[in-house]
């Protein structure tokens, strides 16, 4: 019988139910997906990447257009490492041949003009986030064969139904996913659509940054972190890229009380430094102060349900201290992506499977994000305490041991 035909004789049947009339239309019109991931950021690939040899038709769904810039702090973490290795030892080999970087060794941390140096062993890379992210990218478009690659396409909302989601993008071209991974940012309405959250600015933090040329005494593998009490959790940053360029920035809670203007905050506090004053006197702003929100995690892991699971700044999964989640959106990716593949291959993808994702999650991360967000509300309900640590700071065993703990 031709689509027209079928169509109609649906139609005449009045004990046929609406909604199953709609769900017909659209498995019509519609293309068929098993796996949709929203977002192509460091989540968003992370999980394309995994699923490459999975046999699954997946889609991965852009809505700008790659190489695109994304406000970052520049730091690619240990964990971003890591994952990268799990999900494919030879793509650490290649960034590590191809990419330009600073390996990071140590973190100057500033308070009250006094700095005391750590030693984060394997730390990382400083990279810039506009030259990561598209490698990850360029490595999706060239390995993930079973996976179509739309750019430029915002996906504008879910729609439920009996198999899964439908799925609307800025152009109303409709689309169907039997699962749908969400990697489409901090500011992810489909991710609280989703989830059922609402967006909390006690559980956000908001940070701008630019590239400086020329900034004085910068230390090759040392980043800066530049701390005032009014300011915490916030701080002031200062990461040495390649090529003598900094990444410079500033960040601090969204739902803090201030007559400042961030920008203002940032440029005041360097001008107002005597050795910060010195340090920019001939340095020159080479891009665009950008700015971005950071959803940190408060322990909260509302990332599953039916049919979906929701990864990186989307899920909340910034470190409460450091601002970092790179390394976070990239586990999450990985995790979501095989817990995806499997809920196709076992014909469940109910939340009894999309737990594991959740739990997976927990295993890795659960731990260090309860004990940071408990140290970040501390200091910033009690900021004498910063007094405190850098008395202690100064003592190398105290410090070894302040270490040992926050990164356990």
């Amino acid at each position: 019988m031709p689509k027209d035909d079928s169509l109609s004789f649906l139609l005449s049947l009045e004990l046929v139910p609406q909604n199953f009339i709609i769900t017909f239309v659209l498995m019509e019109t519609k293309q068929q997906y098993d796996i949709a991931i929203i977002g192509a950021g460091p989540a968003g690939c992370s999980a394309a990447l995994t699923l490459q040899d999975s046999r699954l038709k997946v889609a991965l769904f852009e809505k700008n257009e790659f190489p695109r810039q994304k406000i970052c702090g520049d730091g690619i973490c240990d964990r971003s490492i890591n994952t990268l290795r799990a999900i494919n030892p030879q793509y650490l080999e290649e960034f590590l041949s191809t990419q330009t970087y600073q390996k990071i060794r140590n973190t100057r941390i500033v308070y009250k003009n006094k700095s005391y140096v750590v030693d984060f062993k394997n730390f990382g890379y400083a990279c810039k986030r506009y030259e990561f992210d598209n490698f990850l990218f360029s490595l999706v478009k060239r390995d993930c064969q079973n996976m179509s690659i739309p750019q430029n396409t915002a996906v504008t909302s879910l729609q439920r139904d009996s198999d899964g989601f439908v799925l609307t993008a800025q152009n109303n071209a409709l689309y169907h996913a039997k699962i749908v991974l969400i990697c489409s940012g901090a500011a992810s309405s489909l991710a609280r659509s989703a989830s059922g959250a609402s967006f909390d600015r006690n559980k956000m933090g908001v940070a701008i940054r630019a590239y400086y040329r020329g900034v004085k005494d910068l230390q090759e593998g040392t980043i800066e972190l530049h701390y005032k009490k009014q300011y915490f959790p916030g701080y002031l940053w200062i990461f040495p890229l390649a090529d003598g360029i900094a990444n410079v920035g500033f960040g601090w809670h969204l739902g803090q009380p201030s007559q400042e203007k961030i920008q203002d905050a940032m440029y005041n506090w360097i001008q107002q430094d005597e050795t910060l004053r010195q340090r920019f006197s001939d340095a020159q702003q080479i891009s665009l102060l950008q700015g971005g929100l950071i959803p940190y995690n408060t322990t909260d892991f509302n990332c599953y349900g039916d049919n979906y699971c929701i990864c990186g700044d989307s899920a909340n999964l910034i470190d409460p201290i450091s601002g970092g989640g790179i390394g976070s959106a990239m586990l999450s990716g990985h995790f979501a992506a095989q817990i995806a593949e499997k809920a196709i291959m076992t014909g469940d993808c109910s939340k009894n499977v999309t737990k594991e994702y959740a739990e997976m999650l927990r295993k890795r991360v659960q731990s260090e994000m309860k004990t940071r967000y408990s140290i970040q509300q501390k200091i910033t309900n009690h900021t004498w305490l910063l007094d405190v640590l850098a008395f202690v700071g100064k003592q190398t065993k105290i410090l070894n041991c302040i270490k040992k703990w926050y990164l356990e």
